[in-house]
């Protein structure tokens, strides 16, 4: 369901065959971790490698072997994915209009900050996370000292669900949302950037953002079918399309590592990267 980079490897997270699969980049060979549960979200950070899986266990994985080093249940209504930031491993619950904040050093959960309905993405920069709500449209913001959360705003779009911070804001996307740039302290709107019906997933490099835009007909499905792959300034706001799909691509994760984008797409089996 997602995708993490470390080192030579890259690790995807694949729900309907209740495993990881860790592919070579260098020669495409992989290797299979089996779970017990469904695995919908893999990240790399912290000298570790993460798995999620939808009963809510979080999992360690040695980068260099692939063997698990713990695991640890979080207690979420419904688990959903996973990201790295403040030094912290991070969880969404769904339904429990929470985030879940674990030590690496402990292993334990150290904080459940309140977000609003539908908790999607993270990002993360100073002293601060945001998390953006998919379903009633909120950005809060974290104090990563206190864990403390606060309503920023609610943004315009139908379904804004992916977000990076760029050049000193965060660039929001999603199911029936434009790529907005978006005041971190206000919420406010800074640009509306037109990139086709949709994003479905967007990742920053230097001074450009990488976004995988939706079609029409893709938006309305909600599938995460990609169109192209699209670079666009944050400087100027000039889009630029570096990939067009040829065939069905459907994009399960993207991801920047080595000074490369790379996409997985769990539907045909396969893994993309871009210089």
């Amino acid at each position: 369901m997602t995708l993490a980079v470390s080192g030579p490897y890259a690790w995807v997270a694949c729900k309907r065959q209740s495993r990881i699969v860790r592919v070579v980049t260098g020669t495409g060979k992989s290797s299979r971790i089996q779970l017990n549960g469904e695995p919908i979200a893999v990240v790399a950070g912290l000298g570790s490698v993460w798995a999620l899986d939808s009963g809510g266990t979080l999992y360690r994985f040695d980068p260099a072997t692939g063997k698990l080093r713990s695991r640890l249940y979080l207690s979420t209504r419904a688990a959903y994915n996973l990201w790295i930031g403040g030094g912290s491993v991070w969880a969404a619950d769904d339904q429990g209009a929470e985030v879940v904040r674990v030590s690496p050093k402990t292993g334990r959960v150290v904080a459940r900050p309140r977000v609003g309905d539908g908790p999607a993405d993270m990002a993360f920069a100073g002293t601060t996370a945001w998390v953006i709500n998919h379903r009633d449209r909120v950005l809060t913001g974290i104090d990563l000292h206190t864990n403390r959360s606060r309503r920023i705003a609610v943004l315009p779009g139908d379904a804004p669900e992916r977000m990076v911070w760029a050049d000193g804001s965060l660039w929001v996307t999603g199911r029936g949302t434009d790529l907005l740039e978006i005041d971190s302290a206000s919420g406010a709107v800074q640009r509306t950037i037109e990139i086709g019906a949709s994003g479905i997933d967007v990742i920053a490099r230097g001074d450009d953002v990488w976004v995988a835009t939706r079609s029409q007909a893709s938006d309305l499905s909600g599938f995460p079918t990609m169109d192209a792959l699209k670079r666009v300034s944050t400087v100027t706001g000039a889009v630029e399309v570096v990939a067009q799909s040829e065939g069905r691509v459907d994009v399960h994760g993207l991801v920047l590592a080595g000074g490369r984008v790379w996409l997985a797409d769990n539907s045909s089996g396969r893994l993309y990267d871009f210089p």
